[in-house]
């Protein structure tokens, strides 16, 4: 394993690990009795998004010619792949997976998303800093780190996001209506790497779509998370938190 794959293995895993923790941290004990979802199923979407996010990435890197080549960018085509296909086949496979029997109808089922996007997150980007970084007479700087590290948060920051919306649809048991509200924000996300596909410019991209990404989180953290629990649940959960908080 060469010095770009280890580092672009803890590129891509470190904000996926760090984003499952954080969102699942409070429903599990000590701030509710037990465990309001099953670490085994979480591993496991891990798992299957890290695979996911590996074959769909190999796939979508045979359509970037369609759209970008060393001396020409394609507008239209990038709108239409890139910004439209691209989040349609992302967030349409992991409509697929977490709408399994098992996971219909369950409250969990958001968590599970929360994991399978993060995985799916982290592999994609492992594969684009090998590719970008290993072509022939390339020149990474410090700079070009720096740039795939904040990208990395965001793009998982993203997936994270669309997972948890469609885990929660499946949990209300919403089938394709829970699309929406997970693809258009990921629509928008990629309609603002264009800065980066144009210019090469990654920070005027990551200007804007990294406060988006972490809105939309945010938005996931504190609304999507909380009310796909029961209600007595809920309470549970903020009455310990405020105690933990004001202790």
């Amino acid at each position: 394993m060469n010095t770009i794959m280890m580092v672009g293995s803890v590129i891509g895993f470190a904000p996926a690990l760090f984003l499952i923790w954080h969102s699942l941290r409070k429903y599990s004990y000590p701030y509710v009795e037990g465990s309001l979802f099953e670490d085994r199923r979480v591993f496991f979407m891990l798992a299957v998004g890290m695979v996911l996010g590996s074959l769909i990435f190999v796939f979508e890197l045979t359509l970037y010619p369609l759209f970008i080549s060393n001396t020409e960018f394609y507008f239209v085509m990038f709108i239409l792949i890139y910004v439209l296909a691209f989040p349609l086949l992302e967030d349409l496979a992991k409509f697929i997976i977490l709408n399994f029997k098992g996971y219909r109808g369950r409250f969990d089922s958001t968590f599970y998303g929360i994991s399978l996007g993060a995985g799916f997150s982290a592999t994609w980007i492992i594969g684009r800093i090998v590719i970008d970084f290993n072509q022939p007479g390339a020149v990474v700087t410090g700079i070009d780190w720096i740039g795939v590290i904040f990208m990395s948060i965001a793009t998982c920051l993203i997936h994270v996001s669309v997972g948890a919306i469609i885990g929660s649809s499946t949990g209300q048991n919403l089938g394709m209506r829970g699309i929406p509200l997970a693809v258009i924000p990921h629509i928008i996300f990629n309609l603002l790497m264009f800065p980066w596909f144009a210019s090469e410019m990654i920070w005027y991209s990551l200007i804007i779509a990294l406060p988006l990404a972490a809105y939309i989180y945010w938005g996931v953290y504190t609304k999507t998370i909380p009310e796909c629990l029961p209600k007595e649940v809920q309470k549970e959960v903020r009455r310990e938190t405020r105690r933990r908080t004001y202790k």
